[in-house]
């Protein structure tokens, strides 16, 4: 089919260029963005219970939802958090799980439960949609925060508008309170109007809680039906509520008054020094980044032309921005890898031969930018990276093709069959070569979670642009070459490249001199080969371990926790503080401070276990007087002296997906006193330890809390039921929720109280009464007071209980420098192995350590499906077992010397770094698949062993040092580029490369002679015999 391709030149051109138009349509229909979406497999299953302790919402919501939960087939791990007045759940599927299935069966788990749960619980909200990352983010400005209140019908309406660009999924809005409709009661009024309070909660119900009228048909059209109900906050005070002792009619602004309050902010946000509120764009799944933001910003124009005076919209964060900042780089770091590439060609080729070598790389890379929508891969700086790698690796078929055409041509051939014949000789090779580079990185498209939907691109960019190279190679070169002989007047072989001359006598002097010594002493110079490359295995305990390593950005994210029970006012008095002394640093040009709920998530700093008492400020540094980690190194240990009674952690953007905190312990089992009297035990420890930065837990400390011990004498004596005496106090202190109010702008919740304590005042039992159940004939009943029924005192309770897969777990979570990471995993072990406990209690070591764990564990099965796949590919290329060892030697050298290079820089070994390993299997067995094959091809036709291998040694030097040189030229920029990202595959790739370019030229024919020399010769002597 090749043969025929090439024969019929103006049939395979027109498909191409078809192929070529397709494919560049493809390029600015593809999405554009900063990295790959990461949309987790995960849910929250979030229940409201008004008022109850952590214990009480464990006990009743928590625990019986998980207990229901555990059966379902699909879920990988359940993590629970009950806290005071709220359970929270989160699930995380596994995956290749059907998300839409296994949710379908939570919501029918949750609905059967909940319908269990007691009256006061609000309805539990599943969400299943979460995903990371920010289109943009905006501060609205004011000196006036009360000004900045003022606003929340005009950013309502933002939201609106906004959420209505196609595109965008959502908009989150921090810094602005909410608002409630509050309907308080007084007992005073209602007792002289002789009104009980389940009168008013009745007249209530009769206004709202209306039911569907349904429809009536009228002549040919069907009418709705519906009841008007009040729609305003004047209208509710209207409400009929019942007759007075007088047979007065009662109102309910006749015993309370109804009012819309702005309830308190969960965030304060101040933008150098100036009040703000912050505004983010969520984007939906898919979209193009650069067009979207587009859109949001003209109408943002629109919508910010008429804000009052003294208000401004900054912006703060954008997508938009460091994806241009990203294609920038790298398309410059593209450009100087194409140039190089050719440069290199240059050297080794005449000019037309380079041309044509050079031809493969743009053709190359559009075709393989067809299949990328339908394997759900976008232009990123992961795909981008994937295409310069590409870049050294798709030029190694032309070269090939090229170098052995132009080899018939010297041989004396026609143009086409020069063409025909010189790529038949190599096409099964480059075929197999090719298969080799796609087995490698098939089974990368494989790896799951998070790392896995992070590096998808890389694999697929590889795969699609190396198969279009090979089709490249094997019908566009050998057409232009032939074209080009036949069009040429001098029929003459023209110099071979600009050192063609030289590595011609390299080539010689190799075969000549070196591999006339390898041939002699084969064995001795395979083991001593092999013993070398062996050793540099030894150095990986010199290299430090980076699993991924911080992102070179301004961005340094301070993250405060201050003791449990603070204010948020104080904590917000506090961070300012914190940040008036991180302003005296020059090198620090913005300070933003999100106290409470802290940032929107922008850059991947996400805070838990927030409250009143947490708070995060963003700073922007001037990299050029100073870096991030610098930064973070400065004036960690400053904040931590000055700061004593906060704990302060200081973190930068890292560049892969989120793993968690460096080092997590979890503590699980079933008593919380003894879990915490561990947990206690190993956070000491954990502190005396050199480097062990912030070291925290998921429970926090106790709250101060006010407990009411029942008289149980007096409350048996008078009848009461503690559900009675609890939903007293409840209604002075938070009320009861009743439903929604539409406002005419947005819905509200609604609030009913009685006697509501004023703010700061705490609750006087002796205000409050209950009428006894006793009966006492020809008496009213006996009003008791509340101070007679409890008994006040004041304890320690604990924040919240947290569960792992339905078990009490704690986790402690510690934040050490990189340098300390290592040492302090060991020490931390040593503390776990040394706590005592009972076999009910379990302690295990997580974190990044855990999850690069496992990464190396799954990388290291991916490599050896690798390494299976392409020895078949061999096996079956070659028809037989010991060739494809031979082929597949090479690998072992090339890892020895990425180890080596990864050693010479200190850049670490993580995830690039393993990456670019597993690369190499694919792409340095070309090179002896190529001379392997021409040693093979001179045995039959009638060379002897030696002469063989020399012969091939001395043709294929050309290629083989061609396609290595060009592989390690389009690197280079990134190796020296300076992305911390990806410095580690290029230098893993390049040491590797390098390496196995000098043993394979050595070391895979002596491996060859010590393998098949007896065979050969023997092969030879039953010839001769018959």
């Amino acid at each position: 089919m090749m043969d025929i391709a090439i024969k019929k030149p103006k049939i395979t051109l027109m498909f191409l260029v078809l192929l070529l138009i397709v494919g560049t349509i493809t390029f600015f229909q593809l999405p554009k963005r900063e990295i790959p979406e990461f949309t987790y497999d995960i849910g929250s299953i979030t229940t409201i219970y008004p008022g109850a302790t952590p214990e009480k919402v464990e006990r009743e919501i928590t625990s019986p939802l998980e207990r229901d939960l555990q059966a379902i087939i699909g879920i990988r791990e359940m993590t629970s958090v009950s806290a005071a007045g709220v359970s929270n759940i989160t699930i995380q599927l596994q995956d290749g799980t059907d998300k839409t299935a296994v949710f379908a069966k939570i919501r029918n788990v949750v609905s059967q439960v909940s319908s269990t749960f007691s009256d006061e619980v609000i309805s539990p909200t599943i969400r299943e949609d979460i995903q990371m990352g920010a289109l943009s983010s905006y501060h609205i400005l004011s000196p006036d925060r009360e000004k900045l209140y003022q606003l929340r019908d005009s950013i309502e309406q933002w939201q609106t508008e906004i959420e209505g660009i196609p595109g965008v999924r959502g908009t989150i809005v921090k810094g602005i309170p909410q608002e409630e409709l509050v309907i308080s009661l007084e007992t005073e009024k209602m007792t002289r109007k002789g009104i009980i309070l389940p009168q008013v909660l009745n007249s209530l119900k009769g206004e709202f809680e209306t039911i569907p009228l349904g429809t009536q048909q009228s002549n040919d059209s069907i009418v709705q039906l519906s009841i008007a109900t009040y729609q305003s906050i004047t209208d509710i005070e209207k409400i009929y509520v019942g007759l007075s002792a007088g047979n007065e009619a009662v109102y309910v602004s006749d015993i309370g008054n109804v009012e819309l309050r702005s309830l308190k902010p969960k965030d304060y946000i101040t933008y150098n020094g100036t009040p703000a509120l912050s505004f983010t764009v969520l984007p939906e799944q898919g979209v193009d980044i650069p067009s979207l933001q587009k859109k949001v910003d003209e109408r943002l124009e629109l919508l910010t032309s008429d804000l009052p005076e003294q208000v401004t919209i900054d912006l703060f964060y954008t997508q938009n921005t460091i994806v241009a900042q990203i294609f920038k780089d790298l398309s410059i770091s593209f450009i100087i890898s194409i140039f190089a590439v050719i440069i290199i060609t240059l050297l080794g080729m005449n000019l037309i031969s380079a041309i044509i070598v050079a031809l493969a790389i743009p053709t190359s890379i559009i075709l393989g930018l067809i299949p990328l929508p339908y394997l759900g891969v976008d232009l990123n700086q992961i795909s981008i990276i994937g295409f310069i790698i590409a870049l050294g690796i798709l030029v190694d078929d032309a070269i090939v093709v090229n170098d052995n055409i132009q080899r018939r041509y010297r041989l004396g051939d026609g143009a086409l069959k020069g063409a025909l014949i010189g790529t038949r000789e190599v096409r099964v090779s480059i075929i197999t070569s090719t298969l080799a580079v796609v087995f490698t990185f098939f089974p990368l498209l494989f790896l799951s979670g998070g790392n896995g939907d992070f590096i998808r691109a890389l694999p697929s960019v590889l795969i699609t642009t190396i198969i279009a190279s090979t089709i490249v190679s094997l019908t566009l070169v050998p057409i232009y070459s032939s074209w080009r002989r036949n069009n040429s007047k001098n029929e003459q072989v023209v110099k071979l490249g600009i050192l063609g001359g030289l590595i011609e006598r390299l080539a010689n002097w190799y075969s000549e001199k070196i591999l006339k010594r390898v041939v002699k002493t084969p064995v001795k110079i395979s083991i001593i080969g092999l013993v070398v490359c062996t050793l540099a295995y030894g150095l990986i305990p010199f290299i430090p371990i980076v699993f991924f390593p911080s992102a070179d950005r301004s961005e340094v994210t301070v993250d405060v926790t201050l003791p449990v029970g603070i204010t948020m006012e104080r904590t917000n008095d506090y961070l300012l503080e914190i940040a008036n002394q991180l302003a005296e640093d020059e090198a620090i040009k913005e300070i933003s401070i999100y106290t409470g709920a802290g940032l929107p998530g922008l850059f991947g700093q996400v805070m838990t276990g927030s409250g009143e008492n947490t708070g995060q400020i963003l700073l922007r540094v001037d990299r050029e007087k100073q870096k991030a980690d610098e930064t973070i190194a400065k004036w960690t240990g400053q904040l931590r002296g000055t700061f004593q009674d906060a704990e302060i952690k200081m973190t930068t953007i890292e560049t892969g997906p989120p793993v968690g905190a460096p080092i997590a312990i979890k503590v699980a089992g079933p008593q919380l006193n003894e879990l915490m009297k561990i947990v206690t035990e190993i956070k000491q420890e954990i502190e005396l330890l050199e480097g062990s930065g912030v070291v925290v837990d998921d429970i926090g400390s106790p709250l101060t809390t006010i407990v009411y011990e029942p008289n149980r004498e007096v409350v048996e004596k008078h009848g009461f039921t503690l559900r009675e005496i609890s939903e007293q106090i409840r209604l002075v202190t938070l009320g009861f929720p009743f439903g929604n109010f539409d406002t005419g702008k947005n819905n509200v919740n609604m609030r009913v109280i009685v006697d509501e304590v004023a703010k700061g005042e705490q609750v006087d039992m002796s205000e409050l009464f209950l009428p006894s159940k006793q009966e006492i004939e020809g008496q009213q009943p006996i009003i008791v007071s509340f101070s007679e029924l409890l008994v006040e005192t004041k304890t320690d309770q604990i924040q919240k209980i947290p569960h792992i897969n339905g078990q009490r777990t704690i986790t402690i979570r510690a934040y050490p420098g990189e340098e300390q990471k290592a040492a302090l995993e060991q020490q931390i072990d040593r503390i776990i192995n040394g706590i005592s406990k009972s076999e009910e209690y379990s302690i295990t070591v997580g974190g990044e350590s855990e999850a690069r764990t496992d990464f190396f564990i799954e990388i290291t099965k991916l490599f050896f499906i690798v390494i299976f796949l392409i020895y078949i590919v061999m096996a079956i290329q070659f028809y037989s077992l010991i060739t494809p060892i031979l082929v597949m030697s090479t690998v072992y050298l090339a890892i020895s010397g990425a180890i080596f290079g990864l050693f010479i820089t200190q850049v670490g070994i993580g995830f690039m770094a393993m990456m670019g390993i597993v690369s190499l299997a694919g792409i340095v067995v070309r090179n002896s698949i190529v001379l392997i094959e021409f040693i093979e091809q001179r045995l039959r036709d009638g060379y002897e062993l030696t002469e063989a291998v020399i012969e091939a040694g001395r043709t294929r030097l050309r290629p083989i040092l061609l396609t290595a040189l060009t592989s390690i030229a389009a690197l280079l920029p990134i190796a020296f580029g300076g992305d911390v990202l990806f410095k580690p595959l290029a230098i893993s790739i390049i040491s590797g490369l390098l390496f196995s370019t000098i043993f394979t030229v050595v070391l895979v024919p002596a491996f060859y002679i010590s393998a098949f020399k007896n065979r050969i010769a023997k092969t030879k002597e039953l010839e001769s015999d018959i």
